[in-house]
């Protein structure tokens, strides 16, 4: 019994149990409107949650907190209430307050040390023991989550996401509508690669990133594992994966450039600002892929096509403003971890052309083809 309980149950001595939960639940249902305590109508304070009389101590009602509508994600809205998605989160009551670590009695007293110590081991492993209960692999699995995300820096939105796509599954399978999944860690692997494609550019991570994050933890993970329970999921639980495209690791790729502490020297030995350079990079690489179709793109990587030609957009800067280009084919496969073979054989087969197209666009006219535009089309006055 918590101390919100204790308090009421000693100060009102209900006979038995039935009684207090009875006036319980209806002080409870009772909105304390006017703020005056119902035995002897002094003043209430919030506090801790509660609504309490600072004449005679009694707790009136429980402090019910809603949050902003425009906090809640709209996914949340098909679990029980209290449930937190990311997180096994057990129903029952705790010892003392939730995060409490200091015990008093029923009366208010303080307990000695030997009971502290005693009643705070008890507390620890009671409230485990709620959370886990028949949900050991649920557990494991989401804090695996919450561990691969915080690695990841991923926002709290897509992580939320991740937990509710593989609730959704685990729910499914609990009802008989899938087959038994022999490995959830692979589940959780690939519902956060669903919430981060999800999420498009906002969180541009590869798989490959993600398994390399797992295997650290201890986790037998593969791509292949991964894609292969995407296949045998059905689709109306909306576990499915979302082709990337070039134009999502665009943002990542130049931002890891012009971070990179060899770049900035490079940058100042040519006149040219860190800002601008970077806008420059980026727009010219957006270009060239609205202008380069899918097809003609085949079925090459889109984070190691995008690495190209971000490449290539670095040389027609390099060529245009009549300057050496900044990276070199070696410096970009270091900072983006790609071979440097891949970008040199995706620049040569499919952006060759593009680059010559590029640079005679945006090349200034040069003298002589002015003098003989002139003389193609002489004055006539």
């Amino acid at each position: 019994m918590n101390n919100i309980h204790c308090t009421i149950y000693h100060h009102f001595k209900f006979k038995n149990v039935k009684d207090y939960s009875i006036q319980f639940l209806s002080w409870c249902s009772d909105l304390v409107e006017d703020r005056i305590c119902k035995v002897c109508n002094g003043t209430l304070v919030q506090t801790r949650g509660e609504f309490v009389c600072v004449e005679c101590g009694a707790v009136n009602s429980i402090a019910f907190l809603s949050e902003n509508g425009s906090s809640q994600i709209p996914w949340n809205q098909e679990l029980s209430p209290g449930k937190r998605v990311h997180i096994v989160d057990g129903l029952g009551s705790y010892i003392g307050y939730h995060n409490d670590g200091y015990f008093h009695d029923g009366k208010g007293t303080t307990l000695s040390s030997k009971g502290q110590y005693k009643f705070r081991k008890l507390k620890r492993r009671y409230n485990l023991r709620i959370k886990i209960g028949n949900h050991e692999t649920d557990y494991r699995s989401l804090m695996s989550l919450n561990r691969v995300a915080a690695f990841l820096d991923i926002s709290d939105g897509v992580k939320k996401r991740a937990a509710y796509l593989y609730k959704v599954v685990t729910s499914a399978e609990s009802t008989n509508k899938i087959e038994k999944i022999s490995n959830h860690i692979v589940l959780v692997a690939l519902c956060l690669m669903v919430s981060i494609r999800e999420s498009a550019s906002n969180a541009p991570i590869r798989l490959s990133e993600i398994i390399s994050i797992f295997k650290d933890l201890g986790h037998r993970v593969s791509g292949k594992a991964i894609v292969k329970l995407a296949q045998l999921l059905p689709a109306e639980l909306g576990v499915s994966l979302r082709i990337r495209k070039s134009e999502d690791y665009l943002q990542r790729i130049v931002s890891s450039i012009v971070e990179e502490k060899d770049i900035l020297p490079r940058l100042s030995n040519i006149g040219l600002e860190k800002l601008a350079y970077e806008q420059r990079l980026l727009q010219l690489s957006r270009e060239i892929l609205v202008e380069t179709s899918l097809k003609t793109r085949g079925g090459r990587n889109p984070y190691i096509f995008a690495v190209s030609v971000v490449y290539c957009a670095d040389r027609i800067i390099g060529k245009v403003g009549g300057h050496r280009q900044i990276l070199t084919q070696k410096s970009l496969a270091n900072i983006c971890d790609v071979a440097e073979y891949s970008i040199r054989d995706h620049h040569r087969t499919v952006l060759k052309d593009k680059f010559l197209e590029k640079v005679k666009e945006l090349s200034p006219p040069k003298i002589e083809d002015i003098e003989d535009q002139e003389y193609r089309f002489p004055m006539l006055f």
